[in-house]
């Protein structure tokens, strides 16, 4: 499990970027919230921990986005099971301590469950949470703590940032790629043995080029991995180190294939780098796509309820976790609502809409990724982006347990 620490080193630090961040273009459709079906019964209370707004990062829309699903859920959805959601909200701020003791908060607030959006500290929450055996329902784990500890339920798949890269690359006739990752190592050495192994698994030969963060030039490091001639480099990092990376790759090789994950791309960064990110392939965990039957929906919840959050990745990052924890309660018809019950709903529920998921289904029954029982939706995302970095043309890439397994 060690093998998918590498989105988890570079969590803290992609904390609060959005990879699309602007209102959607086209009048909201209010019409899709449905018919009314209020929530009467006693309030269930869901514990949201968030990185929420500190002096470093601002994930004020995450916090918002979680909001306006439960408010979204209890006048149209009914709540949770005929239970008004009540929701109990912490800030860890990206502090050690502070994610420590919002855990601590939701125990003592005896809540039924807790959602996460993208949280660098999630292994302390797990730490906390399981022990007092309450629900984790989170965007995507991508820790052994996250994937694997019993209670604990990670809607996306972490191993797809590695897995939907290698699928495409292989579409693409690549043989040989290069992976730019940040060179710390808890970052290295799982990109060396996860990208190894599924690029390997698809027929690919991968180098992987550490870099340390802060290089501004990274001309040279691009040049000695180009002697090897890749058609292919994927940049694997946070917006700063992913901007210095696609500049030296498009001077070095301008004809090479380029592939980067979602929290590469920040506003503004486009104007600094040649062509901008025209022709771009994204590897990414959310479908913003505006003219979907899910993005119409988000766009309506967020006009009704999200106090002026917008239509982008942070917000969602809040907005799928909540909506998707209703819907698996609900498809479960839980009769209680103590944390027990909670934790044997979602476990019971049958496959349910992932939302923003280009139409993947989830089900959290610890049955979709036989070493990551966590994942409920073990399916990856991908995207192009035009020059300023917009996401267009969603893909959904099916899971392929084959690509997971050593080579014998």
């Amino acid at each position: 499990m060690a093998l998918v620490g590498v989105v988890g080193a570079v969590a803290a630090a992609l904390v609060g970027c959005s990879s699309s961040s602007d209102e959607p273009s086209e009048v909201v459709d209010t019409a899709v919230l449905g018919a009314s079906n209020k929530a009467t019964g006693t309030p269930i209370t869901i514990g949201v921990i968030s990185e929420g707004k500190s002096a470093a990062i601002d994930a004020t829309d995450e916090i918002k986005g979680i909001r306006a699903a439960a408010d979204y859920a209890n006048e149209y959805l009914g709540g949770i099971a005929g239970h008004p959601i009540a929701l109990k909200v912490c800030e860890a701020q990206a502090n050690p301590a502070k994610t420590t003791d919002c855990a601590n908060q939701m125990v003592q607030a005896n809540v039924s469950a807790v959602v996460e959006g993208l949280l660098g500290g999630a292994d302390q929450t797990v730490a906390v949470l399981s022990q007092a055996k309450i629900p984790l329902f989170m965007l995507g784990g991508s820790t052994p703590a996250t994937l694997t500890t019993p209670g604990v339920f990670s809607m996306g798949n972490a191993m797809a940032y590695f897995g939907s890269a290698a699928v495409e690359a292989k579409k693409k006739g690549i043989q040989r790629a290069a992976l730019v990752v940040i060179g710390v190592p808890g970052a290295e050495g799982p990109a060396r043995q996860m990208g190894g192994l599924v690029f390997g698994q698809s027929g690919i030969e991968l180098e992987v080029v550490p870099i340390p963060p802060g290089v501004a030039d990274m001309t040279p490091q691009i040049s000695a991995a180009d002697t090897k001639k890749p058609g292919l480099y994927y940049a694997f990092g946070d917006e700063t180190f992913c901007t210095s990376a696609l500049k030296a790759i498009k001077t070095v090789n301008p004809k090479a294939a380029l592939m980067i994950i979602d929290r590469c791309i920040a506003p503004g960064s486009a104007r600094s780098i040649p062509g901008g990110y025209a022709g771009t392939t994204v590897v990414t965990g959310t479908d913003l796509t505006e003219d979907a039957p899910d993005g119409r929906l988000f766009a309506a919840v967020l006009d009704k309820y999200g106090d002026g959050a917008k239509y982008g990745a942070t917000a969602a990052s809040g907005y799928a976790p909540m909506l998707g924890l209703v819907r698996a309660l609900n498809a479960a018809a839980i009769t209680e609502t103590t944390p027990a019950a909670v934790l044997v709903g979602l476990q019971s529920a049958p496959p349910v809409d992932h939302p923003l998921s280009a139409g993947a289904k989830m089900q959290c029954n610890g049955k979709q990724i036989p070493i990551a029982a966590a994942v409920c939706n073990p399916d990856g995302l991908i995207a192009e982006a035009t020059e300023d970095g917009t996401l267009t043309n969603f893909q959904r890439i099916p899971y392929d347990p084959a690509l997971y397994l050593p080579s014998r």
